[in-house]
C-alpha cells in the first residue's frame, strides 16, 4: 500500500497545533498531518517562547523528525515553513505552501520597540491581520498572561523577517491567502522566495484561513499535493481516496 503524502502543519502566532482541528477533519486519513507548535503555545504553553529565529527553525525541525513532502504556514508560520523548505539540500523538494502572510521580501520592519503594553501588541498584530479576543485585553489576568506571548511571537517575527528576506527555497511555492485578508499584499513576490515555480490561490476567508475556511484550504492542499506529486513522479493514489 502506497504511504499517503507526509505533510508538516506550522500555525500562526499566538496559536497552538489544536488550531488546526478542524483543517485536520477536514483532510481526513488522505494526507500524513504533522502539525507543529513553538514553545509558550498550545499544550507547551508552560515553556519559555522564543524571539530567535534559528532557534525557533531547531524547534520546529526536530518536531518535524525528517522529510517531507509539503510544508504548510500560515501567517508567521509561512515564513517558519519558509525556512524548513530551504534547508532540503536535494530533491525531491518538499513543496511550500504559504497561507496568509505576505512574502518576507516586501515585509517592512515590525517596530518591536513601541511594544510596550497589552495594547500595543495587539494594535501591532491586528496591523498585520492576526486577531486577539476582546476579552483577553479587557481581564486584567487574562493580558497580563498573554502579552509576553504576543509580544515576543512578534519579536520573533521580526527576527524571522530578517531571516527570510533573501531565502529561497529550490522546491515550489504555492501562496494561498484568503479574499478578505487585507493584511496580506505583494502575493506575487513570493516568486522571489524560490528557484522553482510559484502560483498564488485566492480562497474565500480571513487572515485565519484554516480557521474560516477549512474545507476549502483542505480542498486546496490536496489538489496542489496532486499537481506537485504528479510533476514528480510521485504518490498520488492515496489522494484520490474518498
Amino acid at each position: 500500500m502506497r504511504r499517503p503524502p507526509t505533510v508538516a502543519f506550522i500555525p500562526p502566532s499566538c496559536c497552538g497545533a489544536g488550531y488546526f482541528h478542524r483543517l485536520r477533519q477536514a483532510l481526513g486519513g488522505r494526507i500524513d498531518f504533522r502539525p507543529v507548535e513553538l514553545p509558550g503555545h498550545g499544550r507547551r504553553f508552560a515553556e519559555t517562547p522564543l524571539t530567535c529565529a534559528e532557534l525557533a527553525v531547531a524547534d520546529v525541525t526536530r518536531q518535524i523528525g525528517g522529510p517531507v513532502d509539503a510544508v504548510y504556514g500560515e501567517s508567521l508560520g509561512a515564513y517558519i515553513a519558509l525556512t524548513v523548505a530551504a534547508a532540503a539540500r536535494q530533491p525531491p523538494y518538499p513543496l511550500l505552501i504559504a497561507a496568509s502572510n505576505s512574502p518576507p521580501s516586501v515585509r517592512e520592519r515590525i517596530r518591536t520597540e513601541e511594544i510596550r503594553s497589552i495594547d500595543n501588541a495587539v494594535a501591532v498584530l491586528a496591523s498585520m491581520g492576526g486577531e486577539i479576543p476582546a476579552d483577553v485585553v479587557r481581564d486584567p489576568v487574562l493580558a497580563e498572561q498573554f502579552y509576553p506571548v504576543i509580544r515576543d511571537d512578534l519579536y520573533l517575527s521580526q527576527s524571522f523577517v530578517d531571516l527570510t528576506r533573501s531565502l529561497t527555497t529550490a522546491g515550489d511555492v504555492r501562496v494561498l491567502a484568503g479574499t478578505d485578508d487585507a493584511a496580506s499584499f505583494c502575493l506575487d513576490a513570493w516568486a522571489d522566495h524560490t528557484t522553482a515555480r510559484c502560483e498564488v490561490t485566492a480562497l474565500p476567508g480571513g487572515h485565519l484561513l484554516s480557521a474560516d475556511a477549512p474545507f476549502a484550504v483542505a480542498d486546496a492542499i490536496l489538489n496542489l499535493l496532486k499537481e506537485d506529486l504528479d510533476g514528480d513522479s510521485r504518490r498520488t493514489a492515496s489522494l484520490d481516496r474518498p
